[in-house]
Order: C-alpha cells, then structure tokens, then sequence
C-alpha cells in the first residue's frame, strides 16, 4: 500500500474540518495536543485511538473510556476499507484509499468529444459538476464519491457532500480567506451546508462550476 495516497476526512457537525495524509506507520488520534489527529472534545480520551498503515490499513482502540465506532459498530481493532467512517466522540473520520479513489476517475469527456468509431464509456454516475472557467474549462466531475473536493489546498476549499439521492456544499474550515468563502450562485456559503439543485453554480478558488444531472 502507497501510505501517502490513503488519508483521513475529519468531519464535525457535518463541516469538513480538515484531511490528514495517513504517510506514516501509526497516526494518534486523541484529546492530548501530542497526537497526529488532535480532537477538542471532552468525550475523548488523551490517547484514544492509532490508525495502522501495515500491509493493510487498520484502526486501533487503544482502551479509551467511549470506544471506537466502525460504521456504527464498536471495535477494538479493524481493517479499513474505502469509504468506511469511524466515529469517535462527537467527529467522524472518513477513510480515504487513494488508490480506490484513483480508480473513481473523476474527469469524464463528454460525448461530443469521444472520438469517432470510439464505444460508448460505460454508464455515467447520475449529477456532476461542470467546469466552467479555468484552464480546466469544459471538463467535468462526476459525484461519484460520498465526498468530492472542489478548489486549492491552501487556497479556497469546498466540498461535495452526497447524502442518499441529495447533494450538499459544505464549506471546509481552516483553508483560505474566512472573509471570501466560496460562493452559491454568487452567494457566500457561510458556515453551514447548502443543498445543491439542477443548475446552480459553485464558485471556489476563483473557478466557476455548475451542477447537474448528467447527460444520458
């Protein structure tokens, strides 16, 4: 396994708080300022929990006083699967495996850009977002992950949230400017998500993007 593909998604009250690169052995997770994933959060304990990047990737109770949660189910050791979310106090942790998200290719050509002769692609997911300036411009990407990024690491950052057939932006704290957050249809989002429809366009890191169900 790539350690530096695989990453953890820490989410609290349904915001996007940060990522963390799992490209060590042992990430910490607890309320103690020495651990890798630091938790404000009384319910947790100093040193709570260890991701394990081995062959696998696994994650560790290490005998906190609440427990770990698996895709709502306590643990005390489990292997980390693609997309599983861990719970522990009031955060989420979503795993991330690089090279199952690589396999999720996210640029999809539209049809009146295949090739002549070519086959069709396979059936496309059902929304995306168009890219509408930029030097990606005339691109897409498919919502095919429970969780798409939009935007510059560093820079201006938003997220893509896909809860059962709805889809959501989420601002994600703690990157770029707090006085120019991205932007719904020319709206900034604040702090709390928005639920996405047909047409609406998403302003990040000076990139225009429309959402909408894919062409058939």
């Amino acid at each position: 396994m790539d350690l530096v593909m695989a990453r953890i998604i820490l989410i609290h009250e349904g915001a996007v708080l940060k990522e963390f690169p799992l490209n060590k052995e042992r990430t910490t997770i607890g309320r103690k300022p020495h651990n890798d994933i630091q938790l404000d959060d009384p319910t947790v304990s100093g040193q709570h929990a260890v991701i394990l990047m081995l062959q696998n990737a696994y994650v560790e109770d290490l005998n906190s006083t609440n427990g770990v949660i698996l895709n709502g189910k306590k643990v005390t050791r489990r292997q980390l699967n693609h997309g599983d979310v861990i719970r522990i106090g009031r955060h989420e942790m979503k795993y991330v495996d690089g090279h199952a998200e690589e396999f999720e290719s996210t640029v999809v050509i539209r049809p009146d850009a295949a090739a002549p002769g070519a086959k069709p692609a396979a059936p496309p997911c059902k929304y995306q977002v168009s890219i509408l300036s930029g030097p990606k411009k005339g691109q897409a990407i498919e919502l095919v992950k429970p969780y798409t990024t939009l935007g510059s690491p560093g820079v201006q950052v938003a997220v893509v949230a896909r809860r059962g057939r709805d889809y959501f932006l989420m601002p994600m704290s703690g990157t770029g400017d707090r006085n120019n957050p991205p932007r719904l249809n020319g709206e900034p989002i604040g702090a709390t998500s928005k639920k996405l429809k047909e047409g609406d366009k998403i302003e990040v890191a000076g990139t225009i993007l429309q959402f909408g169900s894919m062409g058939q």
